[in-house]
C-alpha cells in the first residue's frame, strides 16, 4: 500500500511541476506584456525583479487549477497504461484510491498558506516598489488604508498616541498628545475621543487638557471641541509608521476587526478574507468535485468537471466583488466551497467500479 501511495504522489508531483512552471510562464509573460506596455523605463534588472516578486502570487492563483489538472493527468495515465486495472483487482475501490489521493491537495493547501501568510506580503510590498520605478512615478495609493495603536513623535518633545486613523478621511478615535520640557517633564496633555486632522491643526472632540506648565497652578478642563494648532503631514505619517497593506489572510482578518470595532467599513477586508481563504482550500475542493468524473470514458462526464472548474472559479470571484460591495454576505464564497464539497461528496460516494 505504501509503495502504491508513493507510485501515485510521485506521478502527482511529476504533472504538477509541469503544469505549474507552463501556467506560471504564460501568466508571467502576459504580465511581462503589460508592463512593458505601461514601463516609462526599460531596465532588464528592474523587469526581472518585477517577475520574480510576482511569482508568489500567481503560483497563489496557478496552483488549484494545477493540482486539478494533475488529477486528470493521472487518472488518463492509469486508464490508458490499464495500471488502475490491478490496482483495483487487489481490492482497493476508488473511493479507496481518492482518500489517499486527497492527501496531495491537502499538502499543496498547506503550501498556499505558507506562502500566503509568509512570502505574499513581502513580495507584493516589492512589487509596488519595482512597479514605480518602472512607471517613474510614486507608487498609487491604496484605497483602503488605516493604522491603529500607534505612537508618532512630532518633534524633540512633543508625541501623539493614536487608536485609530483613517488616511482617507483625515479621522481618528482616542487621541493622546504629551508634550515635555526642555528636562522632559511633561507640560502638557491633551485627549480626545476623536479627532480629525486639518491643514496646520487637529480638530479634537469629547476630551480633556491638563496643562502643568506651572507646578503651582494645576489646570485641567474639559471640552467638546477644540482645536489644537499643531500640524501633522499625512503623507509623512502614512511613512512614519509604515503602514502596510493586508495581504495574508491573519492580515485581513485583523483589519475587518480593527475596521468593525471603530466604525470603519470592513467590506473590503472581510470579502478579501473570505476569499482568500476559499482559494487556500480551492485545490482540495475542486479535486474532491472533478475526481467522480474521471473515471468515466464518457465526454459528457469530463464536460461536466471541466464545466465545474469553470464555474467555481469565476463564480467565487463574482461573489467575492459582490460581497465587497454588501450585496451578499461575505460569508457566501466559502458557502460556494461547501456546496461543490457536498456535491462532491455526493458523487464520490456513488463512483463504483462499473463505471469505468
Amino acid at each position: 500500500m505504501r509503495i502504491l501511495d508513493r507510485y501515485l504522489y510521485k506521478k502527482l508531483t511529476v504533472y504538477l511541476l509541469v503544469v505549474l512552471p507552463s501556467f506560471s510562464f504564460v501568466a508571467v509573460l502576459a504580465e511581462l506584456i503589460e508592463v512593458l506596455r505601461k514601463a516609462k523605463q526599460l531596465d532588464i534588472y528592474y523587469l526581472s525583479l518585477y517577475i520574480l516578486y510576482q511569482l508568489p502570487e500567481k503560483v497563489y492563483y496557478i496552483l488549484p487549477i494545477s493540482a486539478v489538472i494533475a488529477f486528470i493527468l493521472l487518472a488518463k495515465d492509469l486508464i490508458e497504461s490499464k495500471e488502475i486495472y490491478p490496482i483495483l483487482l487487489n481490492g482497493i475501490s476508488l473511493k479507496s484510491l481518492a482518500t489517499k489521493l486527497f492527501i496531495f491537495p491537502l499538502f499543496l493547501s498547506f503550501l498556499q498558506i505558507i506562502n500566503l501568510e509568509l512570502i505574499m506580503p513581502t513580495a507584493k510590498k516589492e512589487v509596488e516598489k519595482v512597479y514605480s520605478i518602472l512607471k517613474n512615478r510614486p507608487p498609487e495609493e491604496e484605497k483602503y488604508l488605516f493604522a491603529y495603536n500607534r505612537w508618532i513623535t512630532l518633534d524633540s518633545k512633543s508625541y501623539m498616541y493614536f487608536r485609530f486613523l483613517d488616511f482617507n478621511k483625515r479621522e481618528g478615535k482616542d487621541l493622546i498628545f504629551i508634550q515635555f520640557d526642555e528636562n522632559y517633564n511633561p507640560v502638557l496633555r491633551i485627549e480626545g475621543n476623536r479627532f480629525k486632522i486639518k491643514g496646520r491643526s487637529i480638530l479634537i472632540q469629547n476630551g480633556k487638557i491638563i496643562d502643568l506648565s506651572d507646578i503651582f497652578s494645576f489646570n485641567y478642563r474639559r471640552f467638546k471641541t477644540f482645536d489644537f494648532p499643531v500640524a501633522v503631514d499625512i503623507k509623512n505619517l502614512k511613512k512614519l509608521v509604515k503602514v502596510k497593506k493586508p495581504v495574508s489572510i491573519l492580515q485581513l482578518y485583523r483589519s475587518a476587526v480593527i475596521a468593525e470595532k471603530f466604525g470603519y467599513p470592513a467590506g473590503y477586508y472581510w470579502s478579501k478574507f473570505y476569499s482568500k481563504l476559499a482559494t487556500v482550500f480551492s485545490a482540495l475542493i475542486l479535486s474532491i468535485v472533478v475526481f467522480p468524473f474521471l473515471w468515466s470514458r464518457k465526454k459528457d462526464k469530463l464536460f461536466i468537471a471541466f464545466a465545474s472548474i469553470i464555474v467555481y472559479w469565476y463564480g467565487t470571484a463574482f461573489i467575492a466583488s459582490m460581497a465587497e460591495s454588501g450585496a451578499v454576505p461575505y460569508i457566501t464564497v466559502l458557502f460556494v466551497d461547501l456546496v461543490y464539497l457536498m456535491v462532491g461528496l455526493f458523487f464520490l460516494s456513488k463512483l463504483r467500479f462499473s463505471e469505468l
